[in-house]
């Protein structure tokens, strides 16, 4: 059985220190190979991956076509499904979709039912969203938000249980499966609440 993944700011090709330097790399081409070893180590060709965004940038001023971006997204096992990031222009977008491994790019934000381990309910967007007012809702009525873009190594924004960050940053350059994001979810939902009582 496919297993569903969820990541984001893969920030392909960002050759700045700024970027591969922050999470510990020496150079923009030790990034990504390590990004793909780490991928493809975890996600099976038949599995999905949702990526919130900010797949790739330009790796040099010669490179228009975004070859490099491209060469490296190729390689990466599953099944993506990508949503637009603030660095996803349109014609990356189209150029995402001409790529064997991607099934779909360009919404800004996605409704996900995830009925394979209990029927959850999850927002997906690129930006963090709140989406569940209520931090003491039960997880499985609870609309849970999945976000990108804040590079933030904590999980969770702002401690709020149904808002879970997959960046890259906070999980050590790998994808998050969906079912471990769920059991840390529960975790932390039951945390706030003991807190709470106390």
């Amino acid at each position: 059985m496919s297993k569903v993944w969820t990541t984001s700011d893969l920030h392909i090709g960002h050759n700045r220190e700024f970027v591969y330097g922050y999470r510990g790399f020496a150079s923009c081409e030790e990034h990504d190979a390590v990004l793909v070893e780490n991928w493809n180590s975890l996600v099976a060709e038949d599995d999905i991956v949702y990526i919130l965004g900010d797949v790739m940038l330009k790796h040099n001023l010669e490179d228009d076509d975004f070859k490099y971006g491209l060469s490296v997204l190729e390689k990466l096992n599953g099944k993506l499904i990508i949503i637009r990031g603030n660095h996803d222009s349109e014609s990356k977008i189209e150029k995402y979709k001409m790529c064997d491994n991607v099934l779909m790019a360009g919404d800004a934000a996605l409704y996900l039912d995830y009925p394979e381990v209990g029927s959850y309910h999850f927002y997906l967007s690129h930006y963090p969203t709140l989406v569940a007012h209520e931090k003491l809702k039960p997880v499985k009525t609870a609309l849970i938000n999945l976000y990108g873009h804040t590079h933030q190594k904590e999980h969770f924004y702002n401690e709020h249980p149904y808002m879970y960050c997959v960046c890259l940053d906070a999980h050590d350059m790998k994808p998050v499966l969906m079912e471990d994001i769920i059991e840390e979810i529960k975790k932390k939902r039951s945390a706030y609440r003991d807190g709470i009582q106390k």
